[in-house]
């Protein structure tokens, strides 16, 4: 099975269909259970402080809560906003109080990888939840199958947030797309209302016309805590 060093993370609140989509960076790291605290601490004493943190962006921390056995990352540190936003991000120089953020860090954790990426379609941003399913696809034809994806979750209209992205540097061998759904809680990532016909033909449309694709790899994570201006 192919590593899933490339996960998703959580975007800016809105509402229905993005009118702008975002761009995103993630960086995924080991962390033993006992230092874990101490991270979030770490992060928390440097993006707290004024200047720090880049407006319109927001930075999230989750714990991987499901993954197949290859997965060795323990989290997840994801940074997202528009692309003005992430270009301020990455352009603004490193202070004293980030040296002493990536020290600790560099005590504590083990890099797992760092991917980038964007959002192409998202739907019911107010159905964010702190719970996400990632689904790594290999799509044949993006041609087809995002206007297809849009298609159909505009005719079924999802009960939680649903991102249709892309992977721009760091992906996996043979993926190109992601779907990220967000959950409430646990019985809401298990769990799966019933389709009415509407919907159910829905689906049939979007899997004749979205060209062929192919899941390669599934995991959960849990949002640990976030920061934004």
């Amino acid at each position: 099975m192919r590593k899933f060093t490339t996960i998703i993370l959580l975007s800016l609140v809105s509402f229905g269909l993005y009118s702008q989509e975002y761009v995103w960076s993630v960086y995924n790291v080991k962390v033993d259970r006992v230092n874990a605290g101490q991270v979030v601490t770490a992060m928390d004493n440097y993006l707290s402080q004024p200047g720090n943190l880049v407006d319109g962006v927001t930075v999230s921390l989750f714990e991987i809560m499901f993954a197949s056995d290859d997965v060795e990352a323990t989290h997840v540190i994801a940074f997202t906003g528009d692309p003005d936003a992430m270009n301020a991000m990455y352009s603004a120089g490193q202070n004293d109080e980030w040296q002493v953020m990536m020290g600790t860090f560099d005590q504590l954790t083990e890099s797992k990888g760092s991917a980038a990426g964007r959002s192409i379609h998202t739907f019911n941003m107010e159905g964010e939840g702190p719970i996400h399913h990632i689904l790594q696809l290999n799509v044949d034809d993006p041609g087809k199958y995002a206007p297809a994806f849009k298609k159909m979750w505009t005719t079924i209209k999802p009960d939680n947030r649903l991102t249709l992205g892309q992977f721009v540097s760091g992906r996996s061998d043979g993926v190109s797309h992601y779907i990220l759904a967000a959950n409430d809680d646990f019985k809401d990532l298990v769990t799966r209302r019933e389709w009415n016909a509407k919907e159910r033909a829905a689906w049939q449309t979007y899997r004749k016309e979205r060209g062929d694709m192919e899941i390669v790899s599934t995991m959960t994570r849990a949002l640990v805590k976030q920061w934004k201006n």
